[in-house]
């Protein structure tokens, strides 16, 4: 009878801790869930304070090596990169891949983190094997192998590497549009990135249709704040500047800067990129001055981000460099002047 007793007590205490755990285990995938709907929302410092909340619980309840900590780990290093902190966001996700192994979406993550950290080898090689771990683990024609072809185009475009860029895009957004649908956010995404490209090869009415049309899609999803439709507005900005329409270059840029500077902060590297471009603008118009101003602005936050040898400070010095030449080449009164 005693053992009756014991055997009944024991059951119930195995049976209280997996209902506890299990617990444990929805609030986790709700407040996981919730840090992803966020990075879409654009509310990024709420999405932090989830993810946080998200890790710290995984870590206590499922022990350091559990998927969800992984899972916890990558979305928060998603969160830093989205704002900037690119030391942190690097550190975050390797101790992400450190447990979830070559997980594509860790490995997507950390790709793209080297690339705004100007480490294109790095990245190039993570992006390889995330195409590689995504085919293996879905199958060729799962949307995730398309968001790892996305992230090694991306690789390539930032290095100015416009025609390797350009069939990675094509194909991901086939893939995408395939599975998922032609008005799916990652088709939008898609669309934007490869109207980029088409503009930096010169293939301009192609590269128009398909930006105006990623704009119209988040004019109409997207609150005007949101980062993403700053974006979307810097990428026409970057656009007619290629054409030299400089009125709506500046237009677009000056758009994107405001919407930026109040979301992201005065320090943030998506505010540089367009600071740069800002710069370019007036350079190529000859007002030397406000350009000036621009590219010095640039170049502070980008060394205040990078360090000083990064690929994005030099790009920036070699401009101002541009700026200089062209400038020393004015006679003195029209130098006071511009």
């Amino acid at each position: 009878m005693r053992r009756t007793i014991t055997m009944v007590l024991f059951l119930c205490s195995v049976l209280s801790v997996s209902n506890a755990l299990g617990a444990q285990e929805l609030l986790w995938e709700e407040l996981y869930d919730r840090a992803g709907k966020l990075i879409g929302e654009g509310r990024w410092n709420e999405g932090i304070e989830v993810s946080r909340q998200a890790l710290s619980l995984a870590e206590r309840n499922f022990g350091p090596k559990h998927p969800a900590v992984a899972r916890s780990l990558n979305v928060l290093a998603h969160y830093y990169q989205l704002q900037g902190k690119l030391t942190q966001a690097e550190s975050l996700a390797k101790q992400a891949l450190k447990i979830a192994g070559d997980d594509p979406n860790v490995l997507n993550n950390l790709a793209i983190i080297y690339t705004e950290e100007g480490k294109f080898d790095a990245a190039e090689e993570t992006a390889r094997r995330a195409i590689q771990f995504s085919k293996s683990a879905y199958g060729s024609s799962d949307p995730r192998v398309a968001e790892s072809l996305s992230t090694l185009a991306g690789v390539y475009r930032t290095q100015g590497k416009y025609y390797q860029a350009e069939p990675l895009y094509e194909e991901a957004l086939e893939l995408w549009k395939e599975q998922l649908g032609e008005h799916h956010s990652n088709v939008i995404l898609a669309y934007g990135n490869l109207g980029s490209v088409y503009g930096a090869l010169g293939k301009y009415d192609e590269a128009e249709a398909l930006l105006k049309k990623v704009l119209s899609a988040h004019e109409s999803t997207l609150p005007h704040d949101h980062p993403l439709y700053a974006v979307t507005l810097r990428e026409l900005g970057k656009f007619y500047l290629r054409e030299g329409d400089y009125v709506r270059a500046e237009s677009f840029l000056k758009q994107a800067l405001d919407i930026q500077e109040k979301v992201l902060g005065g320090d943030h590297p998506e505010v540089a990129s367009t600071l740069g471009r800002l710069g370019r603008v007036y350079r190529l118009q000859g007002k030397f001055k406000d350009a000036e101003s621009f590219y010095k602005r640039s170049l502070k936050i980008f060394e205040g981000v990078h360090g000083s040898g990064n690929p994005y400070v030099e790009d920036m010095k070699k401009e101002i460099e541009v700026l200089n030449e062209e400038m020393s080449k004015l006679p003195a009164e029209r130098s006071l002047e511009t």
